[in-house]
């Protein structure tokens, strides 16, 4: 007797049961690692799925990008209570919203505020207790006294990022340094150099301080001044203040708009346990200690994370390098052929690269990226033209797990199709253009 096939209706809905039959802690893994919109067409799918998209524990790690808050109801708000979000980016907000934001959310504690134009948006602030993270773009719109001296209330933060801020008095930037719990802290000023003395001031007094970011130290032997302890401070503390570290202990550094002249050995000895450096956009980078600069890389014995961005050329200090490096990211610069060969012979612990927008070497060494690079486990082309020929010998690459191709318009269907087959999908290829978050916008950009 023949056997009947099953209708395909019925097959989905047969399918359907089987997932709701999985355990609810298998089925709130799986919703945890789907983007917010995945997540909510899930929820909109049964009760069942509902609950558990809701639960706190899907949105641990997740900031909430709010615009136009005015058209959200009170169920909406109820929701993310519910969800006990944390994070939130709040963008095209008036008086009022932000006023009904506080209110709904008091348990915030990641703020980021994308355009800071009155003092009340600051002074609203003072309702979210907890507060740890803040980040307020734009900030030229308020003077540094009105955003400063909110700021220092919020003792509990540990990290505090300023962009588009302007210090034009010292007095202002030294109160920076109550905030004794600062892990991180990025200032991005506006055309205006940073107060060197004062500078030196906070970072010797934020014994916890960990990453720093700065933008626009233009004046010569400055920051040399920043990094390196005087006998006597300029700026006396009086006894109830701590005293200055010894020593900075900082793991990350990012510099943009800086100077070359920064970049001196008088504060090797500051840098010594920097794990991620990140470089942009040097002025004079041809002109000015790149010898300096070279010995400055050779001298980070704990360097494993390297950023160079719209640097003119790499192969003048290839060859000091740490053999340390894992991930190596080099955004809008030349590189030779005989750069990545060095790369090759210097960094064999490296496991991701980066060579968005960079230039200078040819098809015949992206070819040999198998035998130069073996052990990489994700590789950026993004913006370089790639042939199916190379993409096919990129598929030789027996550790990489992510391959970003975009802009490579000349890739055939077919191409695609042989790269997934030759890697049996094991690669994640990314051929159309994707928005990257970044915590800051002004350290990336040109």
């Amino acid at each position: 007797m023949q056997e009947k096939s099953m209708p395909t209706s019925n097959t989905g809905i047969m399918r359907a049961t089987h997932l709701l039959q999985l355990p609810q802690e298998m089925l709130t893994e799986i919703i945890r690692y789907l983007p917010p919109a995945e997540k909510s067409k899930v929820r909109a799918t049964c009760s069942l799925f509902k609950d558990l998209v809701d639960q706190p524990v899907v949105w641990q790690k997740s900031t909430i990008v709010l615009r136009r808050i005015s058209a959200f109801n009170a169920e909406f708000w109820d929701v993310l209570r519910k969800r006990k979000i944390t994070s939130v980016e709040v963008k095209e907000i008036g008086l009022k919203q932000w006023q009904k934001l506080l209110r709904f959310m008091p348990g915030l504690l990641d703020v980021t505020v994308d355009s800071l134009w009155s003092k009340e948006i600051l002074q609203g602030l003072q309702l979210l207790t907890g507060l740890q993270k803040l980040h307020l773009k734009m900030c030229s719109r308020l003077s540094e006294r009105s955003i400063i001296r909110e700021i220092v209330h919020f003792q509990h933060l540990t990290h505090l990022l300023l962009c588009g801020i302007t210090f034009l008095s010292s007095s202002e930037l030294i109160r920076i340094a109550c905030l004794q719990n600062l892990h991180l802290l990025s200032l991005h000023t506006v055309q205006k150099a940073l107060p060197e003395k004062a500078l030196e001031y906070v970072l010797f007094h934020l014994p916890k301080l960990r990453e720093l970011s700065l933008s626009y130290i233009l004046n010569k032997e400055h920051f040399l001044l920043c990094l390196s302890l005087p006998d006597r401070l300029p700026i006396p503390y009086s006894s109830e203040e701590s005293p200055p570290v010894p020593k900075l202990q900082l793991h990350t550094l990012a510099l943009r708009q800086t100077g070359y002249n920064l970049l001196s050995e008088r504060f090797l000895d500051q840098l010594s346990t920097i794990h991620t450096l990140t470089v942009c956009y040097i002025k004079d980078f041809l002109l000015h200690s790149v010898d300096v600069f070279g010995q400055v890389l050779k001298n980070l014995p704990n360097l494993t994370e390297l950023n160079l961005l719209w640097i003119s050329n790499l192969d003048m200090f290839v060859d000091n390098i740490p053999s340390s490096l894992v991930k190596l990211s080099v955004i809008g610069t030349k590189l030779s052929d005989s750069a990545l060969s060095c790369l090759s012979d210097k960094s064999w612990k490296l496991r991701e690269m980066d060579l968005t927008l960079s230039y200078g070497f040819d098809e015949k060494t992206l070819k040999q990226f198998p035998h130069l690079f073996p052990l990489l486990t994700r590789l950026c082309l993004s913006g370089f033209v790639l042939t199916d020929n190379i993409l096919l010998s990129l598929a030789k690459m027996e550790s990489l797990r992510e391959l970003d191709v975009t802009g490579s318009t000349n890739l055939t269907k077919e191409a695609i199709q042989n790269f997934h087959i030759t890697t049996d999908c094991r690669v994640h290829l990314l051929v159309e253009w994707h928005s990257v978050s970044s915590k800051c916008d002004c350290l990336w950009s040109t």
